[in-house]
């Protein structure tokens, strides 16, 4: 009975060979196990030192990391910033990530968004890395953000400029400076230049402990002096500079200086015998008595309308001194009798001015 159980299982193994047999067994259910566990993407240090290892899980891994407070004239991501992510050794992560409507941006690998929004670019740069330690899908990850393309990198200037655009700033700059670019003031300039504040210069007033209102006025007679504190006026990315459009009168015919003169501000009231005054009087051979003003008027057939003026009755006072509005324009004939006495070049002059081929004159 024993030989033949014997040559059925074959001969009875040794204590040796049950133990070889039990371990290889063992090592193979381990080798098994392992191929069930997460992939890691290793991000190296470029230089490893003392320090603790970020590879290993802890259970402080999990508890939100608050972002240090960033500095006055840091600037903050915004939505629709372009933003260029650098993950150092995994090249498959970076690339140009564009921030959404609501302030974050998707990453691959990471189970949900990341806020973006609000932050600078460092502490942005260190939420990433927070997030990818808590996936567990980078042991040691190196990551740099810097922003690619911003809105909020440039300051709109519009208004009465000759060059009404949007001008690329990095920091803080002097208004001075960014109203140069678009070509100075316009011929209708007003006296004055708004400046609606945005985040950036708001955060950086108030913990300068300066005034952070939304809005400030500036006076162009001080921004172009050198002595007044208001020509270092300085703007932030995101301001909005309007350019105050006071309007222009214009002062043809037989006068000194026939041309536009730009209204100071939009309150500004300049009469007839004021604007006669800039344009440096009358000339010889005016007709005073058929002075004539010209204004729009949407509700007259041809669009405008002409009001006879005696500018010998308003300088005896008989007649009330009008007060002009922009684009009016107040013309004033040369005399038929007394032209003959002048030469035809003046009268060239007279009629390319009354064409409206007139320079403008700006006021300070």
């Amino acid at each position: 009975m024993s030989s033949r159980v014997s040559r059925k299982f074959g001969p009875k193994k040794s204590s040796g060979q049950r133990l070889l047999i039990a371990f290889l067994l063992l090592a193979f259910t381990i080798a098994l196990g392992a191929r069930t566990d997460p992939v890691i993407l290793q991000a190296q240090d470029p230089a490893p030192g003392p320090g603790p290892d970020l590879s290993a899980p802890t259970r402080t891994a999990s508890r939100a990391v608050t972002p240090p407070t960033s500095r006055a004239d840091e600037y903050l991501i915004s939505p629709e910033d372009v933003l260029d992510v650098y993950v150092y050794d995994v090249p498959e992560l970076s690339r140009e990530y564009t921030v959404s409507p609501d302030g974050t941006i998707t990453v691959p690998l990471l189970p949900k968004p990341v806020a973006a929004a609000g932050l600078s670019p460092d502490q942005f740069a260190r939420s990433l890395e927070d997030s990818f330690r808590q996936s567990g899908r980078l042991s040691r990850p190196q990551i740099t953000v810097s922003i690619k393309q911003s809105r909020l990198s440039v300051v709109t200037v519009e208004g009465a400029v000759k060059s009404p655009q949007t001008v690329p700033v990095i920091g803080r700059t002097q208004l001075l400076s960014v109203l140069s670019q678009c070509g100075g003031r316009a011929d209708d300039a007003g006296s004055t230049i708004t400046v609606t504040r945005g985040d950036l210069a708001l955060r950086s007033l108030a913990q300068e402990g300066l005034p952070a209102s939304p809005a400030a006025t500036v006076e162009f007679k001080k921004l172009m002096d050198p002595n007044d504190p208001a020509s270092q006026f300085e703007v932030w990315p995101g301001d909005h500079i309007s350019v105050e459009r006071a309007g222009l009168f214009y002062v043809l015919g037989q006068v000194g200086h026939p041309g536009g003169y730009n209204l100071m501000s939009v309150n500004e009231q300049v009469s007839v015998l004021e604007a006669l005054a800039l344009a440096g009087d009358t000339t010889s051979i005016a007709r005073i008595d058929k002075a004539m003003l010209i204004r729009k008027n949407p509700k007259a057939p041809s669009g405008r309308e002409e009001i006879a003026l005696n500018l010998k009755d308003i300088l005896d006072g008989r007649s009330p001194d009008r007060i002009l509005q922009a684009n009016d324009i107040l013309y004033v004939p040369v005399s038929g009798g007394k032209r003959a006495v002048h030469s035809a070049g003046a009268v060239a002059t007279t009629m390319a001015a009354a064409a409206g081929a007139a320079v403008v004159y700006t006021r300070f």
